[in-house]
């Protein structure tokens, strides 16, 4: 089923509703009412979220074939700084600092690392 496949598509990306909604340009409320079939699908987002994750089209209409035209792991570095950003606001303050400790200590590790 459509709506089936489109949960799938989020869940296989690592993705919130929120966070699968903002990359579309639509909110979690929009994202919702779709996977709980409170609204059916157009088709200019199907064709938006196709575009957007590289999802196959035959795919999400039938089932068939591969997932995604491209493999989801061959993310841009901008595409990964757009998750971490996207990740990165919806945390408290005080995570927020915690996440920015990780990422310096894990930096100071590489820099260790490379000589």
């Amino acid at each position: 089923m459509l709506v089936n496949r489109i949960t799938l598509v989020r869940k296989t990306l690592g993705l919130t509703q929120r966070e699968f909604g903002e990359k579309m340009g639509v909110s979690r409320d929009v994202i919702g009412n779709i996977e709980y079939r409170r609204v059916p699908p157009k088709k200019l987002f199907l064709q938006h979220m196709c575009q957007q994750y590289k999802v196959n089209e035959h795919w999400l209409e039938t089932g068939e074939g591969e997932m995604f035209d491209e493999c989801p792991e061959e993310e841009t570095k901008f595409d990964k700084f757009d998750r971490l950003y996207s990740i990165f606001k919806s945390l408290t303050p005080t995570y927020q600092d915690c996440a920015l400790e990780q990422i310096k200590s894990l930096a100071d590790l590489q820099d260790q690392t490379k000589d």
